[in-house]
C-alpha cells in the first residue's frame, strides 16, 4: 500500500517492550494480533467516509501492519489510488473531503483500548 496513510501513535510502550525482550519472536506475533482489529476498524470506518463517485478510492483502502526499526510495530491505513491525497486534503482547485482523518478522530481510543487488551490478552497467556 502506498502513502498517504494516516498515522497513529501509542506512547509510553518503552516498559513493556523492555519486559517483553525475553520473547522476542512473540513480541512481534503478539503485537501484530493485538494490532490487526484496530487497523481493521480503522480500514472500515475510511472505507464508510470515502466519496464515492466510481468506488475506486473506496475499494483501495487497506490496511496493513509492517514491522519498524528496533521492536517497533507500524499499522498503516491508507490508499494506494493516486488521486487519495488530493480527497483527504483537498487542492488548490477543490476542497478536501475528508475520511482518513475523521475516522482516526472517531476510533482512535477504541482502537487503542482493542491494542491494549490484545496486548493484556496475550501476557497473560503467555506469563501463565
Amino acid at each position: 500500500m502506498a502513502e498517504p496513510g494516516i498515522t497513529l501513535k501509542v506512547e509510553g510502550l518503552e516498559e513493556l517492550q523492555k519486559a517483553l525482550q525475553k520473547f522476542p519472536k512473540e513480541w512481534q506475533k503478539i503485537a501484530r494480533q493485538s494490532l490487526g482489529p484496530g487497523m481493521a476498524l480503522l480500514e472500515s470506518g475510511a472505507k464508510k467516509e470515502a466519496p464515492v463517485d466510481t468506488s475506486r478510492l473506496m475499494t483501495s483502502i487497506g490496511s496493513e501492519i509492517v514491522r519498524g526499526p528496533g521492536s517497533e510495530i507500524i499499522g498503516k491505513v491508507g490508499s494506494n489510488v493516486e488521486y487519495a491525497s488530493f480527497q483527504e486534503y483537498g487542492t488548490r482547485y477543490q476542497p478536501g473531503k475528508p475520511y482518513l482523518r475523521p475516522t482516526l478522530k472517531r476510533y482512535k481510543d477504541r482502537v487503542v483500548k482493542m491494542f491494549e487488551q490484545g496486548i493484556a490478552k496475550a501476557l497473560k497467556r503467555l506469563l501463565g
